[in-house]
């Protein structure tokens, strides 16, 4: 699964005076005297590892509900020739069925009260992603703190695929092991079970 890569800012000068008209006519009398030159793209990596669990959980009006379906990734994008973020965002998200309805829950937005700590091993061998996030809103209005602490281990090759030019990506089958306390609560403590989409470590380069 992959992550929402999020758009590039960009700043925006806009001159005053004369010059405000005089920049735009040189551009444009630019493009006519040169051929046109495609711009150099800047390639960007994403490091990518994900796990589901399923499990039972508790509802809002204190029932208990079964299978409560909880995803794990640790996601880290950055441009070629940037240091990584040594503290990427780890996405956490949790969807259930209670009696009275849907019960879900994201840490995106919410506060960090400890920062995220990654480790990504460039051999895909394993990672490490743990930390702890505070209000944490759900679809029904309530605020939250979840505390995360996950683990994927390889467990077979690295497989590459080319994805066209400038592109390829590496990724290996893994194992996932995870502790997620939810309201102080453990939610779920031990290996990945979701019988689909099993865990893994990925790599992936495009321009």
């Amino acid at each position: 699964m992959r992550g929402l890569r999020l758009p590039r800012s960009r700043s925006i000068y806009r001159p005053s005076g004369p010059y405000r008209y005089l920049v735009p006519l040189l551009a444009a009398l630019t493009v006519l005297a040169v051929p046109s030159v495609a711009s150099a793209s800047v390639a960007t990596t994403e490091q990518v590892a994900a796990a589901r669990w399923s499990t039972p959980f508790q509802c809002p009006n204190g029932s208990t509900a079964s299978a409560g379906r909880l995803i794990v990734e640790s996601v880290n994008s950055f441009e070629e020739g940037t240091t990584p973020d040594p503290n990427p965002p780890i996405g956490v998200a949790f969807v259930g069925q209670c009696p009275d309805g849907t019960f879900s829950w994201g840490v995106g937005g919410a506060t960090r009260t400890q920062l995220p700590t990654t480790q990504f091993d460039p051999d895909l061998e394993y990672v490490s992603a743990s930390g702890t996030y505070a209000n944490v809103r759900d679809n029904r209005g309530g605020l939250h703190t979840v505390s995360i602490n996950a683990r994927w281990t390889a467990t077979g090759p690295i497989v590459t695929e080319d994805s066209g030019p400038g592109a390829w990506l590496k990724q290996r089958s893994a194992t996932a092991t995870a502790t997620i306390v939810f309201d102080g609560n453990t939610l779920v403590d031990g290996a990945a079970n979701y019988p689909y989409h099993a865990p893994f470590i990925r790599v992936e380069v495009c321009e």
